[in-house]
């Protein structure tokens, strides 16, 4: 059995964490790019709109709090995964900004929702929904699901 920290040694491969807890493995070479992956994220999830998502490299350390930082769609994998073995960072398939109507999201792609919903409504680490406003963000998530119910 491989331990979790295996995957890294493996040359040209890139790990994306999931919110479920899963972490989906890519091969590629020196023509892919982020864009690649995200179409590729979006077969293996079964969403149909992923306009609210990105690849996200995190960084956390015991001084700061996490950070991130968006990846661009062009942006080749072998540069990415050069940040995230040498610079203690992962990679993420985040919520890169909410939907003006989660109602209309729900309608169009309920398994996006239902991505959306999981990192927005279990804190996903604390970093998505918090502070001012935090409040007011999960009431507007959860109204789409009770009116369904």
């Amino acid at each position: 059995m491989l331990k979790k920290e295996a995957l890294l040694l493996i040359p040209n491969v890139l790990k994306v964490f999931l919110e479920n807890g899963q972490i989906k493995s890519f091969t590629f070479d020196g023509r892919t790019t982020v864009k690649d992956v995200m179409v590729t994220l979006q077969d293996r999830l079964s969403l149909r709109h992923i306009e609210h998502f990105a690849l996200v490299l995190e960084y956390s350390s015991p001084e700061q709090s996490h950070r991130f930082l968006l990846l661009q769609d062009k942006q080749p994998l072998a540069h990415v995964v050069q940040r995230t073995h040498y610079h203690g960072m992962r990679c993420l398939f985040r919520v890169s900004f909410f939907p003006k109507d989660p109602v209309e999201l729900l309608r169009r792609d309920p398994a996006a929702f239902e991505y959306l919903y999981i990192q927005v409504g279990t804190g996903a680490g604390g970093c998505c929904c918090s502070g001012r406003g935090a409040k007011e963000v999960l009431v507007w998530l959860q109204l789409p699901l009770t009116a369904r119910g």
